[in-house]
C-alpha cells in the first residue's frame, strides 16, 4: 500500500505523460523516498529520428547548467555509455549497483567520470535499473547516493521497486503522446486557423493540446486561465468544479459511460468584457486515426468581443431571417448587447429586444450564447 510520499509520487510521474516538463518534480520526489542524492533518467531510441533524451533531478539539473556540467556532457559522459550498456543484460525493473556491472567499487572510483561528479555533486555511489525490455527503446534510470556511502542502502529495493512500473508505464504513455503530436504536426497547426478556441482535455482534465486562439484567451488572464498543473481554471471555485466535472462527464460519454453529449458555461470577465463562452463536448478516437484508445473532452472557447467578421447570407437563407434580424444577428455574433446594437442600427431597445427574439425563435436557440454558438458551428470562424 502506498502512503502519502508514494502516492505523490505517482501522481507527479503520470503527470509527465502530457507534460514532460514535469520529470524533474518527479525525480526529486522519488530521490527523496529512495535517500538518494540525485536521479538521471534516459530515454533512448534506435528508430531513425528518435531522440536521446536525458531527465534530471534538482541536484543533476543544477550541474547540467554549469560549466562544469558542459565540460562534463562533452568529455566524460561518453565514459557511462558501458554502465548503460551493461543494463541491458539484467531483468527489467531490478536495481543493479554499480558494482554489479563488471568493474569494482575500486575501479569505479578512479574513473574519471566518477571521480568529476563526487566532487562536483557529492555523487558516489550509483543503482542502475532497466524500465523495459523492448528492442527499439531503451529506457534506464541511474539512482546516485552520496558519496558519504559506501554503497546504497539495503533497503532501496523494496522503496523503489513499487513505483518503477508506473515510471516504465509513464514513459510509455509520454511516448505515445510525443509521436502523436508529431505525427499530426500539420492537422494540430491546421487548428490555429480557427478563429475559435479548441481544447483537447483529458478526462481528468489536463489539457494536452489548445490551438492558438485558446492560448491568446488564456494569456489574457481574464476570467479563464490555463494553471501551471494543465487544467483549467475560473476565478470562481465553483465554475471551475462544474466545468471539470462537464470534461469528465464529456469524456466518461466518449468512453461510452455516460449520456452527456454537451455543455455550455459563460466564464465571467473582471475587465467587464462579454463573457468567454466554453462548450465541452465527447471526442474519442474509436478508429484510430488519432491512437486507439483516445478518450477525452473537446472544449471550445468564444471571445464574443473578438468574433470574426461572418458572411451570414448563408445562416440567415438557412433560417429564413429578414435583413434587419440578420443585421442584429450579426452584431449580436460581434458580443455587442442589446442597448449598443439599437444605438448602432438607430431603433429603439424595445425594437432591438423583439428582433433578436424573433431570431432565437426562428434558429430554435434560447439565449444569445447559443445564438453565437450555432452560428459560429453554421459558418466555421477559419482564416
Amino acid at each position: 500500500m502506498f502512503g502519502a510520499q508514494q502516492s505523490k509520487a505517482l501522481e507527479l510521474i503520470y503527470d509527465t505523460a502530457v507534460r514532460p516538463g514535469g520529470w524533474r518534480r518527479a525525480l526529486d520526489q522519488t530521490t527523496s523516498i529512495v535517500g538518494a542524492r540525485g536521479i538521471a533518467l534516459v530515454i533512448r531510441g534506435r528508430n531513425a529520428g528518435a531522440p536521446n533524451l536525458t531527465m534530471m533531478s534538482q541536484v543533476y539539473l543544477d550541474f547540467s547548467r554549469k560549466p562544469s556540467g558542459w565540460y562534463y556532457g562533452a568529455f566524460l559522459a561518453r565514459l557511462q555509455e558501458t554502465d548503460w550498456d551493461a543494463l541491458r543484460s539484467f531483468p527489467v525493473h531490478k536495481a543493479i549497483p554499480d558494482t554489479d556491472a563488471g568493474l569494482s567499487a575500486d575501479e569505479l572510483d578512479v574513473r574519471a567520470d566518477y571521480r568529476f561528479l563526487r566532487k562536483r555533486t557529492g555523487v558516489a555511489r550509483r543503482v542502475g535499473v532497466r524500465l523495459n525490455p523492448d528492442e527499439v527503446w531503451f529506457d534506464a534510470m541511474s539512482i546516485g547516493f552520496d558519496r558519504s556511502l559506501n554503497q546504497a542502502p539495503s533497503g532501496l529495493s523494496e522503496q523503489i521497486k513499487p513505483l518503477l512500473p508506473h515510471f516504465s508505464k509513464a514513459i510509455e504513455m509520454g511516448r505515445m503522446f510525443t509521436l502523436l503530436k508529431a505525427r499530426y504536426r500539420a492537422a494540430l497547426s491546421a487548428l490555429d486557423h480557427v478563429q475559435a478556441g479548441l481544447v483537447i482535455a483529458l478526462p481528468g482534465g489536463a489539457m494536452i493540446v489548445e490551438n492558438a486562439e485558446a492560448q491568446r484567451i488564456f494569456d489574457l488572464s481574464d476570467g479563464l486561465v490555463k494553471g501551471r498543473d494543465g487544467y483549467l481554471s475560473t476565478q470562481d471555485a465553483d465554475l471551475t468544479k462544474r466545468v471539470r466535472l462537464a470534461i469528465e462527464a464529456a469524456a466518461g460519454t466518449a468512453d461510452g459511460m455516460g449520456n452527456q453529449h454537451e455543455a455550455l458555461f459563460a466564464i465571467p470577465r473582471p475587465s467587464g468584457e462579454t463573457p468567454i463562452l466554453l462548450e465541452v463536448a465527447p471526442i474519442s478516437d474509436a478508429g484510430g486515426e488519432l491512437e486507439t484508445g483516445l478518450r477525452g473532452a473537446l472544449v471550445t472557447l468564444i471571445d464574443p468581443d473578438r468574433a470574426p467578421y461572418l458572411k451570414l447570407e448563408r445562416f440567415a437563407a438557412l433560417y429564413n431571417l429578414t435583413a434587419a434580424e440578420t443585421d442584429v444577428c450579426r452584431w449580436v455574433a460581434e458580443g455587442a448587447g442589446i442597448p449598443e446594437i439599437a444605438d448602432r442600427r438607430g431603433t429603439s431597445p424595445t425594437t432591438t429586444k423583439n428582433q433578436i427574439a424573433a431570431v432565437l425563435s426562428k434558429t430554435g436557440v434560447h439565449s444569445r450564447a447559443e445564438l453565437i454558438r450555432l452560428v459560429l458551428r453554421v459558418l466555421p470562424p477559419v482564416a
